[in-house]
């Protein structure tokens, strides 16, 4: 077996310093302790180990007497990304991890060269520096608002205990590198990093504030090592047989006199000897006569290390001060013995209950959360935040219980009841925490915040003499579990105090673990952008190579230039067409857009703010808005095809409503659910081969009921029931209607009375819900908070009906059954997971003796579990068998409806059978290793042989406006697959009542039990798929397949099959599936199909789906917030997802593809500019323009008109997007983004850049009349014309790619325009040498006539282009554009209605695109296997 390294160290030492054999011998026996100790799991095999109020055992350190692994994070979180000292490097890192930024680096070293005649390399840098720190700033800011929640937690107050060492803290020694270690420790905690140097800082800087306080405390020296050393569990003795695990002032004890019984029982001068004085006291008790030694003689509390005194010594504690101080622990909750005066003036030295020492200065103190220590005691008061992972020791209620809220954990917001150790339960005051000495072993931190290992242990002292068995030593212990622990982030609720132990901080918090980063994601058109750059690498390279060649070849060609070089481009064309590259490279820089990026940063940024500002898809109810969690990916929400979504709590509103039940045989409830309605019209469908007769569901018996006679049946049954016996606790709206059940009730002698009390009674008392009276002016209204809607649902009706749980006290149960009081001994509590599926309770009358199991749970698990051999009760077990035949039906009946059914049983227990059960129980509870499988096991024996007493029925209803949502995102061609747990049948219905399954579909259902039976059902399946198609075009499919067969259909060998069906198919339903299936299908699709896909969902299962996902979206609904941490989208209504995907996704394609497209257009009209001007420069790399034009071009003069249109651009404002779901389908077929577009931008931008160069140089080269005087074609007034042409025709190119014209666009083109002209006549008033003057150039009419033709012969190809194909290749928002300008503009001659118009007729036949493309079915569907 394994042994940890802490004590394999433990072993080296003693193996290494003991060599006689006697020794030996003894170091064989701890050897075989240790190893008995060590455990399989792997948790804790690296264990950690808390010690309260004992000295570290040295097996806790190494040989150089340094701590083993002590250093545990401290409690200060932080969530940001960025500290003061890494900000700067970490954020250059991140930018220059794109590779632009790098490209433009290099640039900027280059043009530091002189060689290369770049004037003022300072300037160029600009560009480069201005977009990063816009970036910087923009990453800075959002960090801030991290750092400013961190602090604001981190500050937070609590109670912790001082004045008391907490000997898990790693001691501080001053020695040679102590200023060292201080100084790296302040370097440390600005860079963020938590280590040993940090902990030196803080204790430096806490010392400083506390003044001249002893620091002796604090700063120690290294303990001594032990070499002769004997060991019981992680406790240990000295040589001369000390108690070092004692507390740590406690003096010596003499040793006891040596009897014969002593000495006969343990060898002398020995380690085991010695061990035996482990946690001596002072023998004061000599005068008692020694006893027998019973093991129950010492209470089972960590207060308790010797037998207790006698009874006559035992009395009430006399209230203290602390009594009077409201919250605060007592010490009069507890008996305990006491003396008249403290034995010690140690005050850790006395016994429970003695007096405080008068020096002692231990006291609760407000302590930041960030300065707590593993280790550390917490007083925690009603309504406070959990600080750290805590191990409640006791709490202020008699039966040691506490509740919380784990609201910010998981999001439920019911209570959950968590229990105190019993050997920590004694502990009330500060006092009580300074004598009470124990260790906690732990296991490690892990991410399961519903699982939870440890045991705490504490010694009984073995010099104890009051007994005849004295120098026995022993460990007791307490099993820790989840339901013992409170989680950092969780709300204590209902309860005065509760004092606990720190054992994870910080990072090491659960919360913590688990709010790991979302798996990082980069959106599709992201990824599509990086070709085209590419694209404008390659393009770049080619016009530095032509230049260079052009270059070499014109070398020696006729002109003047050989004589004005001075030897600068060397002595040869090779050598100057080297040199040229080079240049050009710097020449030809902003083909590559450097601002694209952040640029499209700062767009996604502002549409995910308008994601979150947009008041329709916000939740009043809740105060919950649509949060989007990664920004980046906001484009992605237009291109959707495939929707994976969770059933309960995402199609439903995880809101449970009691409608109908069984019991006895005899069906009760009156209610038409949605999902009845649903199967009726799935009874309608020319496809369906359901039998009415078989489900008793058809159109006659299943009419809806009105409102008014739901009301007038409610009112009946009312009445009835205050005819019968008073129910003041009944709640304001019950949700089961049925008179006949009072009717039936009213012969309290009769079988079906007694079998409806029973039922009802088992609901009231077979649960975990805690009972909350939230009205202090209606005390009788009773509110249930519980772990799931359906337990709180179920205890609900039954008080409606009578049936009233009252509360519970410690371990009593208190019940209102029929008006009359009852009171029910809770024994035990089997509680539900999720492999059992089920839950029970044994119980037992107070004024009986008979023992009573209740279980409920799925019908499937409890019928397994039935009696079956009834002996002589023939006649019991008869009715049985009619009960299971007649429950069974009813319960078929149920989910057919879509009900969620659950079935009640009982039995009784003898009490020969109960108490070996319990004692095995107990011992499985109490476990330390594979405790819940130890307890599922000995559940399983007790819960047999029951008798059935019926069933129940919970509506689940469907959100609101989920039927209207599901239909609008089937128009937008987006398919939906629906991944739930559910039975199938349930599954259809709801299917069918939220219009995912429609009656011009025809099903098909797959059901298949092994490997073989799944491969010829699909090959079959899609035969008949395939033939149907063919014959019928338009004939839709829906596949229903559930976890059996696609665990078979997701193997290699048939996954292509189940994908190529699903393709063939409208809608998909996946029951009974897991979660980890449920990841697995949307892999299947994403990665067989290529396409975009969307997980939606609500809880911890739907975690591996939305991760799995390219886009994840949680519901922040009942089941927890694990979906929504997970998620990148988080709504509070699956209708939302309507106008995030129709509106808001569409938007942010077509603005995003729009702007992607401007921004390589305007760099090519600038690059190719001054391309052109190298034909009359003998491509020599002469610059056109003064370099601060082409430095400010793309980050000044023409940035902010296209960042705007990608803000503000609407082809339709979104009542009409929602109006027409069609219009989605462009960014399925990614009409705006396609290659082809692409590469006709170039070739326009090319064209219109030769237009912008060639039309002023041959109309200004010839010189132009100035009346003045003034020329205009010297090489920069040409260059400074032309690039105040290229500035405007790259701004006019927003104005004919926008769709709305607003004012706000219009502002910004002529304010970026005007930046130019105004930065000319600023610029040329410093720049005298070759800028002078150049103001005067646009004073004249001519100026102004060329930038009007030249503009006009730019754009006339495009806009005759962009008229061609509106008029005859339009595209679908062109189409309901002019259909939408049409009806607005003729409403008041023609009376259009929608019926008139059929959308998908006028895009198929409108639309070139779309008339070619049938959605979905034009990806070629992978070939089955």
């Amino acid at each position: 077996m394994k042994i940890s390294p802490r004590s394999n160290l433990f072993l080296k030492r003693k193996r290494k310093l003991n060599n006689d054999n006697d020794e030996e011998e003894e170091e064989e026996q701890v050897d075989d302790g240790l190893r008995r100790m060590e455990t399989n799991s792997s948790y804790m095999q690296q264990r950690r180990n808390i010690y309260v109020n004992m000295k570290l055992p040295s097996s806790e350190y190494d040989d150089n007497g340094n701590l083993i692994e002590h250093h545990y994070p401290s409690n200060r979180v932080r969530t940001a990304k960025y500290t003061p000292l890494s900000f700067v490097p970490k954020n250059l890192f991140e930018q220059f991890r794109n590779v632009a930024n790098l490209y433009f680096l290099f640039l900027v070293v280059l043009q530091c060269i002189p060689l290369f005649g770049v004037t003022e390399p300072a300037v160029s840098a600009l560009p480069l520096i201005f977009i990063l720190i816009v970036t910087a700033i923009k990453d800075g800011f959002e960090d801030l608002k991290r750092n400013q929640s961190d602090d604001r937690v981190n500050n937070s107050k609590v109670l912790k205990l001082s004045n008391w060492e907490n000997v898990n803290i790693p001691p501080v020694t001053k020695g040679t590198w102590y200023y060292l270690h201080v100084i790296v420790g302040f370097f440390s905690i600005l860079s963020g990093s938590d280590n040993k140097y940090a902990h030196c800082y803080r204790h430096a800087k806490k010392s400083r504030n506390n003044n001249n306080d002893d620091s002796s405390n604090n700063i120690t020296q290294q303990p001594n090592m032990i070499s002769n050393e004997d060991r019981v569990p992680l406790t240990e003795l000295d040589p001369t047989g000390s108690n070092s695990n004692e507390l740590l002032t406690s003096p010596l004890p003499p040793q006891p006199a040596k009897t014969l019984m002593t000495t006969v029982r343990k060898r002398s001068d020995t380690i085991r000897s010695n061990m035996s004085s482990i946690f001596t006291r002072p023998n004061i008790l000599n005068n008692l006569d020694k006893k027998p030694y019973r093991p129950g003689s010492i209470p089972h509390s960590v207060l308790y290390r010797v037998s207790t005194r006698d009874s006559s010594a035992i009395q009430p504690q006399q209230q203290t001060e602390m009594d009077n101080i409201p919250g605060r622990p007592s010490t009069t909750a507890s008996i305990r013995p006491v003396t008249t005066k403290p034995i010690s003036d140690n005050c850790a030295d006395a016994f429970p209950g003695d007096p405080p020492s008068p020096h002692c200065n231990v006291h609760w103190a407000q302590e930041k959360w960030k300065s707590l220590n593993v280790g550390d005691y917490v007083l925690l008061e009603n309504d406070q935040d959990i600080p750290a992972d805590i191990v409640i020791l006791s709490t202020s209620e008699t039966d040691n219980v506490c509740y919380v809220e784990t609201q910010n954990l998981d999001g439920e917001t019911n209570l959950k009841q968590r229990q105190g150790l019993p050997g920590t339960a004694g502990l009330r005051t500060e006092h009580d925490c300074e004598r009470a000495s124990f260790y906690i072993e732990s296991e490690p931190p892990h991410v399961n915040i519903y699982q939870y290992n440890a045991v705490l242990r504490w010694q009984i002292d073995a010099d104890e003499t009051n007994t005849l068995r004295s120098g026995v030593s022993h460990e007791k212990a307490d099993a820790v579990t989840y339901n013992n622990i409170l989680l950092r982030g969780c709300v204590l609720r209902n309860t005065k105090w509760a004092i606990g132990i720190v054992v994870y901080t910080g990072n090491d918090t659960k919360i913590m673990l688990n709010t790991g980063r979302t798996p990082s994601k980069r959106s599709k058109m992201a990824k599509a952008t990086n070709p085209h750059v590419i694209a404008n690498f390659v393009i770049l390279a080619i016009i530095c190579i032509v230049s260079s060649i052009m270059d070499s070849v014109q070398f020696y060609g006729s002109g003047s230039s050989r004589y004005f070089d001075y030897g600068i481009e060397g002595t040869s064309g090779s050598y100057s067409g080297f040199l040229t590259f080079w240049v050009t490279l710097i020449l030809y820089q902003n083909i590559v857009p450097i601002s694209l990026y952040i640029s499209v940063e700062i767009v996604k940024t502002v549409a995910a703010y308008f994601i979150f500002a947009d008041l329709d898809i916000y939740y009043s109810e809740t105060d919950t808005p649509c949060i989007p969690k990664t920004w980046n990916i906001s484009d992605d929400l237009g291109q959707i095809e495939y929707i994976f979504s969770d059933k309960t709590g995402t199609l439903t509103q995880n809101v449970m409503e009691y409608r109908k039940c069984t019991i006895n045989g005899v069906s009760y409830g009156i209610a038409t659910t949605e999902a009845t309605m649903g199967a009726l019209k799935r009874q309608q469908t020319n496809h369906s081969n359901v039998d009415p007769e078989e489900t008793g569901l058809n159109m006659d018996n299943l009419e809806p009921t009105d409102l008014d006679e739901m009301n007038q049946l409610r009112d009946d049954m009312l009445k009835k029931q205050s005819d019968l016996y008073p129910n003041p606790h009944m709640g304001p709206n019950p949700t089961f209607v049925d008179p006949k059940i009072f009717d039936d009730l009213k012969d309290d002698d009769s079988k079906q009375s007694n079998a409806i009390t029973h039922f009802y009674q088992s609901l009231a008392l077979c649960h975990t819900v805690i009972a909350e009276r939230p009205d202090e002016n209606n005390p009788d209204f009773i509110e249930y908070k519980a772990q799931s809607p359906d337990e709180a649902a179920l205890v609900a009706t039954a008080r409606d009906l009578g049936f009233v749980f009252l509360r519970r006290d410690a371990n009593k149960l208190h019940v209102k059954i029929k008006g009359e009081e009852k009171v029910f001994v809770l024994l035990n509590v089997l509680e539900f997971n999720s492999t059992r599926k089920r839950m029970s309770v044994i119980i037992k009358p107070e004024d009986s003796d008979r023992i009573v199991l209740l279980c409920k749970g799925a019908d499937s698990v409890i019928y397994e579990r039935l009696c079956t051999d009834f002996g002589s009760q023939k006649e019991l077990g008869k009715d049985q068998e009619n009960l299971r035949e007649s429950t069974s039906k009813d319960l078929e009946q149920f989910a057919n409806e879509g009900l969620r059914t659950l079935c009640l049983s009982y039995r009784f227990i003898s009490p020969e059978e109960y108490k070996p059960w319990n004692k095995r129980f107990q011992e499985a509870a109490s476990s330390i290793h594979n405790r819940e499988e130890r307890v599922d096991a000995v559940s399983e024996e007790i819960e047999q042989n029951m008798l059935l007493m019926g069933g129940t029925a919970i509506e689940d209803r469907l959100q609101e406006g989920v039927p209207e949502t599901i239909a609008e995102l089937a128009k937008s061609g987006i398919k939906l697959w629906v991944l739930t747990g559910d039975k199938t049948e349930t599954a259809i219905n709801i299917g069918f009542s939220c219009n995912l399954l429609t009656t011009d579909m025809e099903l098909l259902v797959l059901a298949a039990s092994n490997r073989i039976d799944t491969a010829k059902l699909l090959e079959d399946t899609l035969e008949r798929v395939n033939s149907e198609s063919k014959a019928n075009i338009d004939q839709r499919f829906a596949l229903v397949i559930d976890g059996t067969t696609l665990k078979y259909a997701l193997e290699p060998a048939t996954r292509n099959k189940v994908l190529s069906l699903g393709m063939r198919c409208a809608s998909v339903i996946c029951c009974r599936v897991s979660p980890k299936q449920k990841a697995q299908v949307v892999n299947l699709v994403k990665k067989g199909l290529k396409v975009m896909t969307l997980a939606i969902g609500d809880g911890a299962n739907d975690v591996s789906m939305i991760q799995e996902a390219n886009v994840g979206v949680g519901i922040s609904g009942v089941e927890g917030r694990q979906a929504v941490m997970a998620s990148d989208y988080a709504i509070a209504q699956f209708k939302f997802l309507r106008k995030l995907l129709l509106v808001h996704g569409r938007w942010s394609y077509l603005r995003t593809a729009e702007m992607i497209m401007g921004f390589f257009y305007k760099n090519i009209v600038w690059t190719f500019v001054l391309f052109w001007y190298q034909i009359y420069c003998q491509f020599n790399g002469s610059m056109l323009f003064d370099y601060a034009l082409v430095t400010l071009y793309n980050v000044v003069f023409t940035s902010l008109p296209i960042i705007f249109l990608g803000i503000w651009d609407q082809d339709l404002n979104a009542k009409i997007s929602l109006k027409y779901p069609q219009l989605y389908r462009m960014g399925l077929r990614n009409d705006k983004f396609k290659t082809w577009r692409f590469w006709l931008t170039i070739v326009d931008s090319i064209f219109q850049s030769a237009v912008c160069f060639f039309f002023p140089y041959m109309l200004l080269v010839g010189g132009a009349i100035d009346p003045t005087g003034y020329d205009s074609n010297g090489l920069y007034e040409i260059g400074t014309i032309v690039s105040s042409i290229s500035v405007c025709v790259a701004n006019f190119f927003v104005i004919t790619s926008l769709y709305s014209y607003t004012w706000i666009q219009g502002l910004i083109v002529f304010l970026s325009t005007l930046v130019y002209y105004i930065f000319v006549a600023i610029y040329s008033q410093f720049n005298t040498f070759i800028f002078a003057g150049h103001l005067r150039l646009f004073g004249t009419g001519l100026y102004w006539l060329v930038l009007i033709l030249t503009c006009v012969a730019c754009f006339i190809p495009r806009v005759t282009a962009k008229h061609y194909l509106r008029q005859y290749r339009p595209y679908d928002n062109d189409i309901i554009r002019e259909i939408e300008l049409v009806i607005n503009k003729n409403n008041h001659h023609h009376e259009y209605t929608d019926d008139e118009i059929d959308v998908d007729a006028e895009l198929a036949s409108g639309s070139t695109q779309a008339s070619t493309y049938r959605y979905n079915q034009d990806k070629e569907a992978p070939k089955p296997s």
